[in-house]
């Protein structure tokens, strides 16, 4: 194109000229205050031998808001669930300044303000009904909703809480996250008429057939109509909220894409997120990716000739792991020259322990490998091996790039990050385990072979990645263990061209490209024109 420079590529040929430039976000909203609102801190404090140290969770979501936060000088808002969140030393007041150093003046920074939540509000508002009336819900998940009395008037203090926060930082536009705060947004609007709330909602919508099992289904949808615009993952998300809002609330009118209540319009709208790219591939690249996996095919002996299957999962009933395992039952069942040809590994996260439900799913993920091991291994072949221990994201990035085959098989899922993240830390091509290694391992990494990827037809991802991924139906083992076995015999060609398809979709839509449209949403199109700096 004449007169436009085009975009350079990185080391792992992603193009490293789409990040937004520092400062776009504090242009944009001019002198208008920004509030984030999250069940989750973007920093957790933690003692170790006596003293605080501060950690920032992993997660691309986490560290994009960090850096647009810090841009504007805002208010962070959110639950304080580090042990030493509290201590004098760090934020006597629950006020700390955030990021690290900020304080210091060396770079921008923004408050952190960490609301302190009584032990029994946080058991019955975010391992109850958050976690057990609208987590599965969301996720067309009947069985495990447990629809507790204690459990919506914890979820009402907590959101009044959150929301009080909110309006004491004075915000000219507040942007709440996820669904531990559907109740927010109206508790903010009574006090804050005039301020502009916008949400962003994580994980999937349900039918209103379905959404219709939770008590509160009205009162959840007039609270999130307290936004001026509400975000989901996909046009479908979106659709399905619009339906329970004309279903269940008799005094909104729905139109198109928009909904109006209470003598306002609310938006809503549809933004796929993505990863960070660019930092997964260099992650993945790294030196510590490199040998983190060194350290597990030495520990878990795994022959270098031999396929990789990799599944990176939190142990949740909603990601498909039990229905993978069975898959994989079913593909050596009836496939027996199979046998030593491949081995599963299973990157496993123990999460909302506090649950029943989430207890009884671990012991019977741990019971399927056992099984699946004790039938069909062999003295020198061990056909799924399971690694529960905390890695950082350069060593996750490790077991990325080095997988010959990733699986994500949710039973329902908003987006799913793993299957994207996979991509990134592919490579352009990527060194794999087993199949790239066989025409030798010392290569260079651009004649090695990528991986491929089996993806459900279910997660949020699939819309973008599939036909390229391989779309299975968790539910169904044998057409998936049908899939995985196509997955493992995928020739060299066909794993360059699909996997050329996933990244350039990755890429499209990265982390970058959402944090964008959210701002174009935050400030209603109404952003500031800032003058370039040269």
């Amino acid at each position: 194109m004449v007169g436009v420079d085009q975009p350079s590529a990185g080391p792992d040929g992603f193009n490293s000229a789409r990040r937004p430039r520092p400062g776009v976000i504090d242009d944009a909203l001019g002198d208008r205050s920004l509030v984030v609102v999250s069940n989750r801190e973007p920093y957790v404090h933690e003692y170790a031998d006596g003293e605080p140290t501060v950690e920032r969770p992993a997660g691309g979501l986490v560290t994009a808001l960090d850096g647009a936060v810090a841009e504007t000088g805002g208010t962070w808002v959110a639950w304080g669930s580090g042990d030493a969140d509290f201590d004098p030393a760090v934020a006597p007041d629950g006020e700390v300044e955030m990021p690290p150093g900020a304080a210091d003046g060396d770079d921008p920074g923004y408050t952190l303000s960490r609301i302190d939540l009584p032990r029994r509000l946080v058991e019955n508002y975010y391992y109850g009904y958050s976690n057990q009336v609208l987590w599965p819900i969301c996720h067309l998940e009947a069985d495990p909703v447990n629809v507790d009395p204690e459990f919506a008037p914890a979820y009402r203090e907590a959101n009044r809480r959150f929301a009080e926060r909110a309006v004491d930082a004075d915000p000219d536009v507040v942007w709440f996250q996820d669904y531990h705060l559907a109740l927010a947004p109206r508790y903010v609007r009574e006090a804050r008429p005039d301020a502009r709330l916008v949400q962003f909602w994580h994980v999937p919508w349900p039918t209103p057939d379905f959404f219709e099992i939770c008590p509160q289904a009205t009162e959840l949808l007039r609270g999130l109509l307290g936004n001026d615009a509400l975000g989901f993952h996909l046009d479908r998300y979106a659709a399905n909220f619009r339906d329970c809002v004309a279903r269940f609330v008799p005094d909104a009118e729905v139109t198109g894409s928009t909904i109006r209540y209470d003598g306002r319009t609310i938006e809503t709208y549809a933004s796929p997120i993505g990863v960070d790219v660019e930092r997964v591939a260099s992650n993945a690249r790294s030196d510590a990716a490199t040998h983190y996996w060194d350290r597990v095919t030495d520990r878990y002996d795994l022959d270098p000739d031999r396929p990789v299957v990799l599944g990176v999962d939190r142990l949740d009933y909603t990601k498909g792991v039990v229905e993978r395992l069975d898959a994989l039952a079913h593909l050596l069942e009836t496939n027996p020259d199979l046998a030593g040809e491949f081995t599963y590994v299973q990157k496993g996260t123990r999460t909302r322990e506090g649950i029943p439900a989430y207890r009884r799913y671990y012991d019977e993920v741990r019971e399927r490998i056992a099984a699946l091991d004790q039938a069909h291994g062999t003295e020198d072949w061990t056909p799924a091996v399971y690694i529960e221990e905390e890695i950082d994201d350069r060593e996750l990035a490790g077991l990325y790039r080095h997988a010959d085959v990733a699986v994500v098989s949710s039973r329902r899922d908003g987006m799913n990050l793993v299957a994207k993240e996979f991509v990134a830390a592919q490579g352009q091509p990527a060194p794999t385990a087993g199949l790239a290694q066989s025409n030798g391992r010392d290569e260079p990494a651009r004649d090695r072979v990528p991986g491929a990827l089996v993806l459900s037809r279910f997660v949020g991802a699939a819309e973008s990645l599939c036909p390229a991924a391989l779309s299975v139906n968790p539910y169904d083992a044998a057409g998936f263990a049908e899939t995985i076995r196509e997955a493992l015999a995928m020739d060299e060609p066909e794993r360059r061209e699909r996997m050329a398809s996933l990244q350039t979709s990755v890429q499209e839509e990265d982390i970058d490209a959402w944090l964008s449209a959210q701002v174009d949403v935050l400030t209603d199109g109404k952003q500031v024109v800032a003058a370039d700096d040269d």
